[in-house]
């Protein structure tokens, strides 16, 4: 058993790739870009620079949002990209933003309020752990669908009191008992089996072509002029998706289940 085993390893070892092509490195080294911003994001909250800790997350979804897609179209996906991509995400969108709001209301040394930043970094790293494992399990109608909250989301989330609370001059909303219990939701929403839309496979209707590039368009034109304005925004048009998804997700699994009954 020990020889076979031996030769099983020297096999292994045998055909591992000497070198390595840009279209493998490329996927981890943005990556690796959504880490350092993510990493700058902190350090932009160590100086009280909200706003800039907000652009650096965003810029770092940005780099999160191409790296799987670069991996894919180039044909280079790999486990080593996969657990990277989950270490980068755990340390941008689950430690970052936890840390981020502990110093934004001034660093409490209320015991409870810090049990509530720890409870949700232990469920983006619960959140991240599951999207690994059912990645090959979902069903085809479920392509367009996480369950939870994603932990990107959910990062912009925890953020969005920072952004929204001045913009609308809620003051009185900045306690530890209103941001404790909202981190609180939003860490049961990451571990929960709540549909949440992906946008994966989204698609638009033809006669909503126009209206809806002209949405975007007009999205964008408020992120670039006003990036803290445009990210409320589209946060809360997320938030606001978060109790209708379930809708859309529990129609087409009925469906599915009475074709599949039909076959049978």
């Amino acid at each position: 058993m020990k020889i076979k085993g031996l030769k099983l390893a020297k096999k292994a070892f045998a055909v591992r790739p000497r070198r390595y092509s840009i279209k493998w490195l490329l996927p981890n080294f943005l990556t690796i870009c959504a880490l350092i911003f993510g990493m700058q994001a902190i350090y932009q909250a160590f100086f009280q620079n909200w706003n800039m800790v907000i652009t650096m997350l965003i810029i770092a979804a940005l780099f999160d949002l191409l790296d799987g897609r670069v991996a894919r179209l180039l044909k280079s996906t790999s486990d080593f990209g996969m657990h990277l991509d989950s270490l980068s995400d755990f340390v941008v969108f689950g430690t970052v933003p936890a840390v981020t709001i502990y110093l934004w209301m001034d660093k409490p040394e209320n015991s409870i309020f810090w049990i509530c930043i720890v409870l949700f970094v232990i469920c983006a790293s619960l959140r991240l752990a599951r999207y690994n494992s059912e990645l090959s399990d979902r069903p085809s109608y479920a392509k367009n669908y996480f369950t939870g909250i994603p932990t990107p989301a959910a990062a912009f989330l925890v953020l969005l009191p920072i952004a929204a609370i001045p913009l609308f001059e809620l003051i009185f909303l900045k306690s530890e008992l209103y941001i404790g219990i909202w981190l609180i939701l939003i860490s049961i929403g990451m571990v929960s089996n709540l549909p949440t839309f992906s946008g994966k496979v989204m698609q638009i209707p033809r006669a909503l072509v126009i209206p809806f590039l002209v949405l975007l368009g007009l999205l964008s034109i408020s992120i670039i002029s006003n990036p803290i304005k445009g990210f409320t925004i589209l946060v809360l048009i997320y938030l606001v998706s978060l109790p209708v998804s379930p809708f859309f997700y529990y129609r087409l699994r009925k469906k599915a289940e009475e074709l599949q009954a039909k076959k049978n």
